[in-house]
């Protein structure tokens, strides 16, 4: 990754060097692909040495699998009252920035896709979104059926799908109506978290 001046934005640094060196590559592995990201980038952003990033991380691939932090956009999405929750989840969706590192949209891009950063991605899917999701739908849905993990899972699989389309499948995906996608995937949502007797 060439390293421009004009890439770089002024972000306070930690004092703490194993968190600057986090906050920095998850700063880099927001903005650019995994394979396009070096440690001697990481290095400079953070200014510290490779060899240090090394001593505390041993390679790019555990450093990557530290920055992957869904707690952000699991707070955002499953915000607020239970019955307004499909709503909450789709607009975060729809509006969030599209370089946000709580992405999982974005995360799953810039990964490289070996098995390493899949499963890193995966873990942190399971434990920041899935279960967090499990746990309201157990605790406060109107309804037993399916199992909260099965409706956690669908329902995040939708979500999934809107951001893949607003972000790279679907070309004019801007140009649809907003307000009608945002109620067409509410209702969707809502209705899988809410289940059936």
């Amino acid at each position: 990754m060439s390293h421009r001046p004009e890439d770089s934005t002024e972000v306070a640094q930690p004092s703490d060097t194993r968190t600057r060196i986090l906050v920095c590559s998850q700063r880099l592995f927001s903005l650019d692909a995994y394979g396009n990201v070096s440690l001697r980038d990481i290095a400079a952003e953070a200014q510290v040495s490779v060899a240090l990033i090394v001593k505390h991380f041993q390679n790019k691939q555990t450093l990557f699998a530290q920055t992957v932090d869904f707690t952000a956009s699991s707070s955002q999405l499953f915000a607020g009252p239970f019955d307004r929750l499909g709503r909450t989840a789709v607009v975060e969706t729809l509006t969030a920035p599209h370089t946000a590192h709580y992405s999982m949209a974005r995360t799953i891009s810039v990964a490289s896709g070996d098995d390493g950063t899949l499963s890193a991605i995966g873990k942190k899917i399971r434990t920041d979104l899935l279960e967090v999701l499990a746990r309201r739908i157990r605790d406060e849905a109107p309804h037993p059926n399916p199992s909260p993990e099965l409706r956690a899972q669908s329902a995040l699989a939708l979500i999934l799908g809107l951001s893949l389309m607003r972000r790279f499948g679907d070309s004019e995906f801007r140009l649809l109506d907003q307000a009608a996608v945002e109620d067409h995937y509410a209702g969707i949502f809502q209705s899988i978290i809410d289940g059936s007797d």
